[in-house]
């Protein structure tokens, strides 16, 4: 991976290009590495968290030394939820508060898994991040997430002053299911007037709609086929996809939200309706800040240790948090 990206070019093969996208080249090896490997996902929820586990410490960034690290805990409709909060060195005075949802497909992941590079954003963006464990599938089926992603918005909203951000400045963001999760706390949540949503590939239609679930579906690290485990685990039955606290696409308003900021992409299954959800938040009056990454992948925040273009795009990331935040 860090061989001179011509000689990459060479041993990769020639550029894969779908959609007028053209992958990045060290994704193309670490995808072929993973085919020759024999690599495939589980149907096992115990072992996908393992490997999920295991495949993320792999590709995860340095983690930078934060001023304070704090445990809370978060009073979930469903008994309490254990937050992390992280207040970078890098934090400015009157900075508010990200609250952040992992991904992991309503199944996996975790603090832990995401701990490198939640703290890389809030090193680089200045912003205290509190990162929510909220219950996972199918021990927790739907809506349990989406309860819970409330009630660490509000939370946060009550205590940021503890954590010395600014209550009036708390925003939400996670990346694919905790993208979907963020979206719709900010519809449900309203009243908690959240200063900012930040969405990272973000899965906002369990009908998948758009193209790219086709021209996408498979090779590029999130198949088409995982959505559907992902689904039969988190939901209870398939009529709950046109429950808006499922698909965020859904609500019936999208008028009177937080900023967005709304980053996919190229070569992902969830692009097409990221890109969707942030032409709906526009056409409403929403000040939508929206990004396609052409040459990535799904789960490429979780990449930067060893996808020069993945740590790229999370400096960006940084960049717009920062001023939507710090």
């Amino acid at each position: 991976m860090r061989l001179p990206r011509d000689l990459l070019r060479r041993v990769a093969g020639p550029a894969v290009v779908v959609d007028g996208n053209v992958l990045d080249v060290q994704v193309q090896v670490m995808l072929d590495a993973a085919r020759r490997l024999g690599i495939v996902d589980s149907d096992d929820v115990e072992e996908s968290r393992r490997r999920n586990e295991e495949d993320a410490a792999v590709v995860a960034p340095s983690a930078p030394e934060m001023a304070s690290e704090r445990d809370a805990i978060v009073d979930g409709s469903g008994g309490p939820l254990r937050a992390r909060v992280y207040r970078p060195r890098t934090a400015r005075e009157g900075a508010g508060m990200l609250v952040y949802l992992h991904g992991g497909a309503f199944v996996f992941g975790s603090v832990a898994v995401y701990e490198p590079a939640v703290k890389m954003l809030a090193h680089e963006s200045g912003v205290p991040i509190a990162s929510i464990e909220y219950r996972l599938a199918p021990e927790h089926k739907f809506p349990a997430a989406v309860d819970d992603a409330v009630a660490a918005l509000r939370w946060a909203r009550e205590r940021a002053a503890d954590f010395g951000a600014d209550p009036a400045r708390v925003g939400i963001g996670g990346d694919s299911a905790g993208g979907n999760l963020a979206a719709i706390a900010c519809h449900l949540a309203r009243d908690a007037r959240p200063a900012h949503q930040l969405l990272i590939d973000p899965a906002v239609d369990w009908w998948r709609r758009g193209e790219s679930h086709r021209s996408c579906g498979a090779g590029f690290f999130l198949e088409e086929q995982r959505t559907h485990w992902a689904e039969k685990h988190y939901l209870n039955r398939i009529e709950e996809r046109d429950d808006p606290r499922a698909t965020p696409l859904a609500f019936d308003r999208f008028d009177d939200l937080p900023p967005a900021t709304i980053v996919t992409a190229g070569f992902d299954i969830l692009r097409d309706e990221g890109r969707l959800y942030a032409e709906t938040l526009a056409k409403a009056g929403v000040a939508v800040d929206f990004c396609c990454e052409t040459s990535l992948i799904h789960g490429f925040f979780n990449m930067g240790g060893v996808i020069d273009a993945a740590r790229a795009a999370n400096a960006r990331l940084a960049a717009r948090l920062a001023a939507a935040l710090a």
